[in-house]
């Protein structure tokens, strides 16, 4: 693996990291923070704040009543969306899916049919 440093304008200090889709999963099953990945680069995702929960929270349960008997289900951020033709991983806030969830291959932590995506935005959002 190969790390580079990056200095984005509202950030102090971001470290980005390149590897394969399978080296980025195998950190992932075993790290204690979350990581993004886009085609290569795995960066660290910042911690929450507690209106960042909040919010999702909230929205995670507006969903479900609103689609309560339906055919959709809704999943919070500890399911990862993999979007094949962008080579591309991430968690988001709240998620939808239409039926039952599509699997990448044999993983049960990458769902590949996302109906709907939430991500909750704060001021560190660039």
């Amino acid at each position: 693996m190969v790390i580079a440093s990056t200095n984005p304008p509202n950030l102090a200090s971001d470290t980005t990291t390149r590897c394969t889709p399978d080296e980025y999963r195998a950190m992932e099953e075993t790290a204690e923070e979350r990581h993004e990945y886009c085609n290569g680069e795995i960066i660290a995702m910042p911690g929450g704040s507690p209106a960042h929960s909040r919010i999702a929270v909230d929205t995670t349960t507006f969903l479900n009543v609103a689609l309560r008997d339906t055919n959709f289900q809704t999943y919070n951020g500890d399911l990862r969306i993999w979007i094949p033709s962008f080579n591309h991983g991430t968690y988001p806030d709240v998620m939808v899916i239409d039926g039952e969830p599509e699997f990448n291959g044999s993983r049960t932590d990458e769902i590949l049919n996302p109906l709907l995506i939430v991500e909750v935005l704060s001021p560190s959002t660039v």
